[in-house]
């Protein structure tokens, strides 16, 4: 799946879920997010320095600044902690809440446009 596809797929979790989904739409959604960010990045290495394409995705974070500026360096990075916390289940933490989805949702469709 590309990016888009990806986003799209959570964007329909985001909009309605099915009664199956019920108590782990959250998490979905925010796995999926954080695909298309991650993948979205593949793709944007592989058209500026294809050498980063093997690196952890903590160190592409670090080097996007410098390639991309610091706003969608800050955007990507921000995003992908926050949909790192939110895909891993705790049993004392709350999963991400809609309109925090929705913002990492329209975070990445920005960056998406930008990269």
């Amino acid at each position: 799946m590309t990016p888009r596809e990806l986003l799209h797929a959570a964007d329909m979790l985001l909009s309605g879920h099915s009664s199956s989904m019920e108590r782990c739409w959250q998490r979905a959604c925010a796995a999926l997010l954080r695909v298309a960010l991650e993948l979205a990045l593949d793709q944007y290495w592989q058209r500026r320095a294809p050498g980063l394409i093997r690196a952890t995705t903590r160190s592409q974070l670090l080097v996007l600044p410098t390639l991309a500026g610091e706003g969608p360096a800050r955007t990507a990075r921000s995003s992908w902690y926050g949909l790192c916390r939110a895909v891993h289940h705790h049993s004392y933490e709350l999963a991400p809440t809609a309109a925090e989805l929705r913002g990492w949702h329209d975070d990445i469709a920005g960056l998406l446009n930008h990269l």
